[in-house]
């Protein structure tokens, strides 16, 4: 990673009016947004409706940030107004910002249902709102380098030989689950509390040890020894990250609040009792003998009982002045 390093965020925009679209796409780029745009066009032509389009895009494994959505109707007579109650009752947690093009009130379910409304020619709301419900947590960018190369560097312990590609790092606002298998790890310090998942299918890390490219060999796995291979990168990312990152830790321990951990495993949802936006990693390993299909390894960092960025920060400022006076030097 370098200095160019940037976070970004997936969003989901249902919009077809050209003004809109680029007042939108100047939007995301200031605010590093991937903008995943549903597509739209002439019903003459056989086209879905739109409201299915959306709801395939939902409950597939997509990862968003927030969903955009227009009050003027498409070419299939679809509104914003129709979609977001469906929408918001089919993932909550995400935000929904609604372009309205009319001066009259809302129905109450569908201000209950969005997160706020902007006009094309307010794009300063429409900036607040992201603000707000997007970005509302800052993740220092050389935090995320510290996981991604730390992640990167177990799994390759994990895996001999395998090329480790990763995204961008990004923000979601959702809450799903990918793939049947997930870890969960406390990550405690004196300037956060959360956990870090890991999240893949179970028939990736069965090709992998299949393939000879880990240290089990087995042609027949067994569930226990898939399960290690997970529990294994887990622990090797913890310990890394604790002796990087937690060296302070947090000494009122006894008294600490908790929250509960809902999943519900029918609808591939997780909850940790926080909407606020959680750091994600996707790494994509790639086998260059080709013994084993590429997969993917998600990873999602939630700080959702305490967060404080500064002290990230004061920590690095302190580490760097032992190393200028001499105290420390970098090994």
């Amino acid at each position: 990673m370098t200095e160019s390093t940037k976070i970004v965020s997936k969003v989901l925009i249902h919009e077809f009016e050209n003004v809109a679209l680029t007042v939108l796409k100047d939007v995301c780029i200031q605010n590093n947004l991937v903008g995943l745009k549903v597509t739209t066009g002439d019903n003459s032509v056989g086209l879905k409706d739109s409201s299915n389009d959306i709801n395939e895009i939902l409950i597939s494994n997509v990862e968003l940030g927030a969903i955009f959505l227009t009050e003027a109707p498409d070419c299939n007579g679809i509104t914003g107004l129709e979609l977001c109650t469906k929408i918001h009752q089919e993932r909550p947690e995400l935000p929904i910002f609604l372009r309205r093009t009319k001066d009259s009130a809302l129905d109450e379910d569908v201000q209950n249902a969005i997160a706020g409304s902007y006009e094309t020619n307010n794009i300063h709301k429409l900036n607040e709102l992201i603000n707000e419900y997007i970005c509302s947590m800052y993740y220092p960018v050389e935090l995320a380098q510290g996981f991604q190369e730390i992640s990167i560097k177990a799994f390759e312990s994990l895996m001999p030989g395998a090329e480790i590609r990763c995204d961008y790092p990004y923000l979601v606002k959702d809450q799903i689950i990918y793939g049947e298998l997930f870890s969960l790890i406390p990550l405690e310090s004196d300037w956060c509390r959360g956990y870090m998942m890991l999240q893949t299918t179970e028939n990736e890390i069965l090709e992998l040890i299949r393939s000879g490219q880990t240290a089990i060999h087995a042609s027949r796995p067994s569930r226990y020894e898939i399960n290690s291979i997970l529990n294994e990168a887990t622990n090797m990312i913890w310990g890394s990250v604790k002796s990087r990152y937690f060296a302070n830790a947090d000494a009122d321990a006894d008294n600490r609040t908790h929250v509960p951990i809902i999943v519900n495993h029918a609808h591939k949802h997780i909850s940790f009792g926080s909407t606020e936006p959680q750091l994600c990693f996707k790494y994509t390993v790639h086998d260059p003998e080709h013994k084993f299909q590429n997969f993917t390894l998600h990873q999602r960092l939630i700080f959702n009982l305490n967060w404080s960025p500064e002290k990230f920060a004061e920590s690095d400022k302190i580490i760097e002045e032992f190393v200028d006076g001499g105290e420390l030097e970098f090994f």
